[in-house]
């Protein structure tokens, strides 16, 4: 037993090492990144962009519902309560995922980098199986060798790497062989099992980059079918294409559980795609396209493709179509499917072909990844097919138009083909290819024992002119050229990145912004018989996820499944917000809105003031965290707010029926509550001083132009201007300013002085923390800046980095105060109609509500579909208020509101679901019983013949 478990293993170490080398490779990037653990001294995490942003608060939640704190069908902690059933769907469905809940949250980088490392194994243990069917027979352990070396470049590609922060998108890499496999199979065999399980796994682990998958997949088969079967006959292959298809509609049920509900309760609430920041193939320069085939680049502006792997595959690929042992057929075939994927580049219906129908919300040529699986695919078909030294010749042919191409790219694109990539890269055309040539000649030059060298090789001494030294040079090369390639673009791709999208550091994501921030909001989450909202005051945050981490319930969230429709609601009402509607976030609430929507709690931190207090009206001081001087975290109670829900009637009903004003929240809030002209004005026309040669124009409505030049200033890098407001106020105001368009985002600051506020500090401007960055990334609605006593004031924004040849508008009357006299009246007055004895849990909540009258109850809960809505355990039909919140009818007297919520087509996709795995195991019974009866059987006419294929056991493949 023993000996056959060692046979099995020597064997087979070939695929060992195609899952050891990678994660090698990368844990190698990682720890020369400083990434912890791999660099044990390492202060960085893989954590970055998005996976800072979103994924890892998405896992820390995850984490929590497995193990029985939350569901993952519904969250209160996010959007004011979201289904979460599609963010599962599309962001959790890893089984590499899992390894998050053997750590605390504060291991989870350490966690989620073992995942990324060993997803990329698996990437390549899965291209190693998926290129063993077509290995040759004359130098298997050669062959073997060259598998290990082109998995690798795969599953390190450059796509793996510079996306390895969408982490969900990796488990495309090991997936994609399977299905690609299973179509082997199918042609094999006329098997259907295993191409149905891989395209069910695909759309269920992740849909999206399954779709690109299904598309490829369907191509790769058609080529294949040209390759496999010795004529077309019709019969043959409208049977073989409906097995395919049967294999497709089972995939597609058993996915049915995660892509119904995620469509429907999902991608249905997306309002718009940001397509102003999607990459237009079209316009993008063919040059620019190739030059990222090179091994080693990459691009910091994210407007090209992310596709080198290795060089020297580029230099194999054009000789897979001299292959004469392949048939023309499948060449052609092939040659039409990389035609294909190529002009999905450039041409843009193709292009969105190959994205689901959508654009990219940035990240473009997300398709990459397939790209590089054909390209290996072909590179290593051609390393076992090519038999002639004509053949040979065609290397020195591509290594020259690839030197050119790469000579070019270094003179237009200098960002990308950078003078490393342009050394590494040229060496290995060189010297790479002529390695691979002496390989490759080798092995065609058959020459016996004692017989002369070839007239080329005669000056070569005999031992060194052996195929064995020449394959054991070429894997050398190639073994250089894949992690050379990595490396380089590695150093681009995590840590600490001089372009600023780089990774985050360990402290950050466990004392940001300071160390109690987490504690204080954690301590926040209300207890299943009250109901309010908490989060960080202003722009107290650190990311737009931090609810989902630490269980307060919560507005603040980001992710491109959440409701659209909620978001441009709150855009409208004044809230930070993102313009693809993927978020929004607290920063820019009111006393109005924060009442509105039943916040009962604030913090406050460093990040804002240097003792971490907030300088709001109506609220005291509960508990503050001291953690040093310069790290103090603050929780304040909102002194005067509403309950999840109230009554409406009149013209209360009226203010919160009518369309809510467009992009005038100070206008969409005072008509909300009835109370008009409640944000008053209180400065005069404000004063623009600019630099020489900026425009400043005062409009009849009361805006103000600024107009910058298209060149730089003579003296300066950037031109500069400030705006003074001069106000006064008569009595205590909350004080907000609404000018998102008056700026440049994330240059720019305001602040408040006057009313014994201390002077503007000397030296950098974000060293005074009265300076608030205003427009920033999570700062573009409403601005609160603080409050003021009767007497005057002044505001005043600036920058000293405006945006050449743009435009900036000052809107008239920016500057306003809120009377909390006025706020507390009616407040009071709403608050009589609120519902009591509230109860919720993880997916509902219910309340009790008493008056004289019919009335409308106003529940901050946004009308996402999937809500059960009863009042005394009667069905209601509800209405929409204030454009996406929930509106319950009740007649006059005491009643129980019940609001129950279910992902919607959640029990119809289970259905289908079901139905697609009795499908799959009723079609593997049936033909595993049928084979069974039929013996070994032999293949389909046509399989391998004159394809130089190696014919594998395939029965390792069920």
């Amino acid at each position: 037993m023993s000996r056959t478990v060692s046979g099995t293993l020597r064997r087979n170490l070939y695929l060992v090492l195609a899952f050891v080398v990678p994660t090698v490779i990368y844990a190698a990037i990682l720890a020369d990144r400083q990434i912890y653990p791999f660099d044990p001294h390492g202060s960085y995490t893989v954590f970055m962009i998005d996976l800072n942003n979103q994924y890892a608060q998405f896992y820390s939640y995850f984490d929590q519902a497995l193990t029985g704190h939350g569901s993952l069908l519904f969250t209160w902690r996010a959007d004011g309560g979201m289904n979460f059933w599609p963010i599962v769907a599309y962001y959790l469905t890893s089984p590499f995922g899992l390894l998050t809940l053997f750590g605390s949250d504060h291991q989870l980088p350490v966690l989620i980098a073992f995942a990324t490392v060993l997803k990329l194994g698996a990437a390549g243990l899965g291209m190693a199986l998926f290129l063993r069917k077509f290995r040759g027979g004359a130098d298997g352990a050669v062959d073997k060798a060259v598998i290990v070396v082109l998995s690798t470049a795969y599953a390190l590609g450059a796509w793996s790497l510079l996306y390895a922060f969408n982490i969900m998108w990796l488990d495309a890499l090991y997936l994609l062989p399977w299905a690609l496999l299973g179509v082997e199979r199918l042609l094999a065999k006329g098997r259907i099992a295993s191409l149905a399980l891989a395209i069910g796994l695909n759309l269920v682990i992740d849909f999206y980059t399954g779709a690109m998958i299904c598309v490829f997949v369907c191509l790769y088969a058609l080529a294949r079918y040209a390759g496999v079967r010795e004529r077309f006959e019709r019969a043959d292959f409208l049977r073989t294409a409906g097995k395919f298809a049967a294999a497709g509609a089972i995939g597609g049920l058993i996915s049915a559980a995660f892509i119904l509900p995620t469509y429907l309760g999902g991608l249905t609430q997306k309002t718009k795609l940001h397509a102003d920041a999607s990459v237009d193939p079209q316009k993008q320069p063919v040059l620019s396209l190739l030059v990222r085939f090179f091994g080693g680049t990459s691009d910091a502006g994210q407007h090209t493709p992310d596709i080198g792997a290795a060089t020297l595959i580029l230099v194999l690929v054009p000789l897979f179509f001299a292959v004469k042992s392949i048939r023309r057929a499948e060449r052609i075939a092939f040659g039409a499917v990389l035609a294909f994927l190529l002009l999905a580049l450039k041409i843009k219906p193709l292009y969105l072909v190959m994205h689901g129908g959508q654009m990219p919300n940035a990240f473009p040529y997300r398709f990459a990844f397939l790209i590089i699986a054909l390209l290996t695919f072909l590179a290593f078909r051609a390393w076992v097919g090519i038999d002639s030294v004509k053949q040979i010749k065609w290397l020195g042919v591509s290594a020259a138009v690839w030197f050119v191409i790469l000579y070019w790219g270094r003179q237009s694109y200098p960002r990308i083909v950078t003078p490393q990539v342009v050394k590494f890269d040229a060496v290995i055309l060189v010297a790479g290819t002529a390695l691979l040539a002496f390989a490759l000649y080798l092995r065609c030059q058959v020459r016996p024992a004692g017989e002369p060298l070839p007239k080329p090789l005669a000056w070569m001494p005999k031992p060194l002119a052996t195929p064995k030294v020449g394959a054991v040079l070429a894997v050398a090369v190639l073994a250089v050229d894949v992690s050379g390639s990595a490396g380089l673009v590695g150093q681009n791709s995590i840590g600490n990145l001089p372009h600023g999208d780089g990774s985050v550091k360990t402290s950050n994501w466990k004392s940001g912004p300071t160390t109690s921030y987490g504690t204080a909001l954690s301590s926040l989450q209300p207890d299943n018989d009250e109901f309010y909202r908490a989060e960080g005051y202003d722009q107290n945050l650190r990311t737009t996820n931090d609810s989902l981490r630490y269980g307060n319930f919560g507005f603040t969230h980001f992710s491109s499944l959440s409701s659209g429709k909620l978001h441009t609601t709150m855009q409208n009402l004044g809230f930070a917000h993102h313009d693809a509607d993927v978020w929004s976030a607290h920063t820019g609430a009111t006393l109005l809105t924060d009442a509105l929507l039943g916040y009962q709690y604030l913090v406050g931190t460093t990040r804002e003031t240097a003792d971490g207090t907030i300088d709001r009206l109506g609220t005291t001081l509960q508990k503050t965290y001291e953690n040093g001087a310069t790290n103090v975290t603050t929780v304040y109670k909102i002194d005067d707010t509403l309950p999840v829900g109230f009554r409406l009637t009149g013209s209360d009903l009226a203010g919160f029926t009518a369309p809510v004003p467009l992009n005038d929240p100070y206008a969409a809030q005072e008509q909300a509550f009835g109370l008009p002209g409640a944000f008053q004005s209180m400065c005069g026309a404000p004063t623009v001083t600019a630099s020489d040669g900026v425009t400043v124009t005062q409009n009849s409505d009361g805006t103000s132009s600024i107009k910058v030049p298209a060149k730089a200033p003579a003296d300066a890098a950037y031109y500069s201007d400030k705006i003074v407001w001069q106000c006064q106020s008569s009595g205590p105001r909350q004080v907000y300013l609404y000018a998102p368009t008056a700026m440049p985002t994330g240059l720019s600051y305001v602040r408040v002085d006057g009313q014994n506020r201390p002077v503007p500090k000397a030296g950098a401007v974000s060293a005074d923390k009265a300076n608030i960055p205003y427009p920033a990334g999570f700062a573009n609605g409403v601005q609160d800046l603080g409050s003021v006593q009767s007497g005057s004031f002044t505001v005043t924004m600036s920058s000293d980095h405006l945006t050449l040849k743009n435009t900036y508008t000052v809107p008239a009357n920016p500057v306003r105060g809120l009377d909390p006299t006025a706020v507390d009246a009616k407040l009071s007055q709403l608050r009589t109609g609120g519902v009591t004895d509230v109860h919720w849990n993880d997916t509902g909540l219910s309340a009790t509500t008493t008056g004289d009258s019919a009335a409308t109850v106003f529940l901050s809960v946004p009308t996402i579909p999937g809500w059960s809505v009863t009042v005394d355990g009667k069905s209601v039909k509800t209405t929409e208020l204030l454009g996406s919140f929930t509106g319950v009818p009740v007649p006059a007297g005491t009643h129980r509101i019940s609001m129950s919520f279910t992902p919607p087509g959640l029990y119809a996709g289970i259905g289908g679901s079901t139905v697609g795995l009795l499908a799959l195991g009723g079609v593997w019974w049936f033909q595993r019983r049928r084979a069974a009866g039929q013996g070994a059987g032999a293949p389909a006419a046509g399989v391998g013949a004159g394809s130089g294929e190696e014919q594998v056991t395939e029965e390792a493949l069920s």
